[in-house]
């Protein structure tokens, strides 16, 4: 196992000795290349997705708080993972909402 195990890594990590380099150079884009309603989409996809790794334990540790002061928490792991994991959704959705809020009235 471990001889297929090391043949496998020799040759996935030799394939970067047959590759073409990169010839073209990177170019930034354009001021006015995307329209500004998909700019803001890629901002609000950015801070929701960021904030969800911050309110997700946050919602998590909530759930944990609740069940020490006696709440009655779902029993079943994979029910309570997603009850967690929409909150967090919701917190974060909130958060790229606000942030949009903010951004559209500071313009």
């Amino acid at each position: 196992m471990k001889r297929l195990v090391a043949l496998l890594l020799i040759i996935v990590l030799s394939f970067n000795i047959f590759a073409d380099p990169i010839t073209y150079e990177y170019e930034p884009y354009e001021e006015d290349e995307f329209p500004l309603w998909l700019s803001e989409i890629r901002r609000a996809e950015s801070i929701f997705f960021g904030s969800l790794v911050i309110t997700f334990p946050l919602t998590a540790a909530g759930f944990a708080i609740a069940e020490n002061f006696g709440a009655n928490i779902e029993d079943n792991d994979f029910n309570l993972f997603w009850q967690q994991m929409g909150i967090a959704a919701c917190a974060s959705l909130l958060i790229a909402g606000v942030d949009w809020l903010i951004g559209y009235f500071n313009d």
